[in-house]
């Protein structure tokens, strides 16, 4: 039998962030602290978690940090870089004027752009690259960091080279033939209504009903592209290859455009064009490291895969000890982020765009923009990694099955969306509840590759909204605004990717 008062506990660091960081609109650093402090208090109080297990829990949060952090500094690394020089002004004017109509910029760069470089790289980057070319293509800054969130959203399962799918298939024990096809089904759908939900409110007036047709031949392949390459036992390169099929059908789409009408005739100027070339070499960059197999084994031949006890809480919760992770440290994507940009910084250079002594200047503006957002980050690592060492997130998990029973398939997706939101990652979110969805769908006798694309689909879905991601976009380009106020313009579009989930789940079922 579930205690309600239990699960309500369990509940309470989720509902304190939402409140203080969308309701109070206090930013990522405060909102972590405060609820880091508050998890711990009810870890101690009410889950029996001792001095042992706090501790532990905080080295496990520590050992994720460093995972995560040589990401968010690889690429603002990367993006002042590119700001010192003159590029990210240069291609944010570019692009406006090579993509006629303001909409379909906003599917340029939010949906098929920010799709491929989730395919390509991973945590934040789809933000940190697109968000200032938004905002030099005429975008608010609130548009500029929500649209990207909104575009990216239905890649992140095969994105990132397909991590989180291969989190679901090892949580699960189920193969690629049985999860590929439903996910990247459901995936495919998501990525149609994340288009319209980018250009409804980035179009200007009468403008969505002429891009309608275009908005939906994209769509068409890049879902299409991902789900062949998934079926094909390629999904590690899903994402990848479908927001590549993407920027190709826009493309083509705006040179027929500007065929048709002479004022819309565009010239790319060399900057524009060299400034692409950054763009190009993160990406190639990326694709080496991981396709040319004696460079991969060189950048992997280093590892440090630090080791944790077990920790048991007073009533008798326990957490395995083990493995906390497998870091390469000259292989991962925030050393890649900073290969790139020493690779830009020396052709910029070459072709002087910067001032003297530019070397100081983005070490000190990347120091100034990442300390704050990797604080915060830190702290929301922490407070999940308590939750997950106490017993509240397993808590959590048995109250929302234990309350819904048959109509478990409709919160399948939003359970998903609930431990991505907690840990930031649709990785940690199939690690965690993926045997929990199996478990649900062989006790109500439904299919477990479906309850396994919602879980995947929801977390997917539910990851942008993590306050870490949101935070480092917000701290990092807008400083004028709040975590909250992203947070707030995400609601209603994400709440609804997870509708379209929720009906897919119950229909396919």
């Amino acid at each position: 039998m579930v205690n309600p008062v239990s699960v309500l506990l369990a509940a309470s660091p989720l509902l304190v962030i939402l409140f203080l960081i969308a309701g109070m609109r206090l930013s990522l650093i405060r909102t972590g602290f405060a609820a880091w402090l508050w998890t711990a208090a009810v870890a101690i109080l009410a889950y029996g978690a001792g001095p042992a297990v706090l501790a532990v829990s905080q080295a496990k949060a520590l050992i994720l940090a460093l995972d995560v952090l040589p990401i968010v500094w690889g690429a603002l690394l990367f993006y002042v870089v590119c700001e010192e020089a003159g590029v990210i002004q240069a291609v944010g004017d570019g692009l406006s004027r090579a993509v006629p109509w303001k909409g379909l910029r906003a599917l340029t760069l939010a949906w098929a752009f920010a799709s491929f470089l989730q395919g390509a790289g991973g945590f934040g980057v789809p933000v940190v690259i697109t968000a200032p070319l938004l905002i030099t293509a005429g975008f608010t800054p609130l548009q500029a960091l929500s649209l990207p969130f909104i575009g990216h959203s239905w890649a992140v399962t095969f994105g990132s080279l397909g991590t989180s799918f291969q989190a679901l298939m090892a949580a699960s024990g189920l193969g690629a033939d049985a999860l590929a096809g439903p996910s990247a089904l459901l995936l495919g759908i998501l990525c149609l209504l994340s288009g319209v939900l980018v250009a409804l409110p980035a179009s200007e007036k009468g403008e969505f009903r002429r891009l309608l047709p275009i908005l939906l031949a994209v769509g068409a392949a890049m879902a299409g592209t991902q789900f062949f390459l998934a079926i094909s036992g390629f999904w590690q390169i899903g994402s990848l290859g479908g927001g590549l099929a993407g920027l190709l059908v826009i493309f083509i789409a705006a040179r027929i455009l500007r065929g048709r009408d002479p004022a819309l005739t565009y010239r790319p100027e060399r900057k524009f064009i060299l400034g692409l070339s950054a763009y190009l070499v993160l990406i190639a960059i990326i694709l080496c490291a991981q396709w040319i197999g004696p460079l991969r084994g060189a950048l992997h031949s280093v590892v440090w895969n630090p080791v944790l006890p077990e920790a048991a809480t007073a009533l008798g919760f326990a957490t395995p000890g083990g493995e906390a992770a497998r870091i390469a440290p000259f292989g991962h994507p925030g050393a890649l982020l900073a290969y790139a940009a020493v690779a830009v910084f020396i052709i910029f250079r070459k072709l002087d765009w910067y001032p003297s002594k530019p070397a100081g200047l983005i070490l000190r503006g990347t120091a100034r923009r990442a300390i704050p957002v990797s604080a915060g980050i830190l702290a929301m690592v922490g407070v999940s990694t308590i939750l997950s060492y106490s017993g509240m997130t397993e808590q959590l998990a048995e109250g929302l099955t234990a309350t819904v029973g048959g109509a478990f398939p409709v919160i399948a997706p939003w359970l998903g969306a609930v431990g991505a939101f907690l840990t930031g990652s649709n990785t940690n979110s199939n690690l965690m509840f993926a045997p929990l969805q199996q478990s649900m769908a062989r006790a109500l006798g439904v299919r477990e590759d479906i309850l396994l694309a919602g879980q995947t689909g929801g977390g997917a879905v539910g990851s942008v909204l993590s306050p870490a991601k949101v935070g480092l976009g917000s701290v990092a380009f807008a400083s004028d605004l709040k975590e909250g106020d992203v947070i707030r313009q995400l609601l209603l579009p994400i709440g609804l990717l997870l509708l379209a989930a929720s009906v897919f789940t119950v229909l396919l079922d």
